[in-house]
């Protein structure tokens, strides 16, 4: 076992070092300039409103909700960005739908929003849905009240 590692840390790990990156590609790397997201420029914050109740602040199930959308918003939301079709992205329309509308209706309108949030979803849909300059589907809270 003894040699095994030896034979891994002076033998093999060496030779990787032959193989890594050059100083030239990791400055070019440094240097260059990448398209900035649209997510990056966006406000993630704790919670569904800007003036949380006092009952809210107890609230543990509000707590577990606002955590877990606030780590969703912020590490694996960037990640996949690129593909979203709709506008607002679906945990914003989720926040704004649980601010509007409370936790039971917000949760079961945001099922019925993430299961539609892929790109069979656009095939039935009229031309006209889809905005012409971010090629993205705009909605609104709206769609979800019972009184026009």
């Amino acid at each position: 076992m003894k040699l095994l590692i030896f034979t891994f840390l002076f033998v093999v790990g060496p030779v990787d070092l032959l193989f890594s990156q050059s100083k030239e590609d990791a400055d070019l790397l440094r240097n260059s300039v990448f398209k900035q997201s649209d997510y990056n420029a966006r406000k993630v914050s704790y919670g569904f409103s800007d003036n949380p109740s006092k009952f809210s602040l107890y609230n543990p199930f509000y707590h577990i909700l606002s955590g877990s959308m606030y780590v969703y918003q912020k590490i694996i939301s960037p990640q996949l960005s690129s593909q979203c079709i709709y506008n607002p992205s679906c945990s914003n329309y989720s926040k704004q739908l649980i601010r509007e509308y409370g936790i039971a209706k917000g949760v079961f309108c945001s099922a019925d929003r993430i299961m539609r949030c892929n790109r069979l979803a656009i095939v039935g849909l009229p031309r006209d849905a889809i905005n012409k300059h971010d090629n993205k589907i705009h909605e609104n809270t709206k769609r979800y009240s019972f009184s026009d």
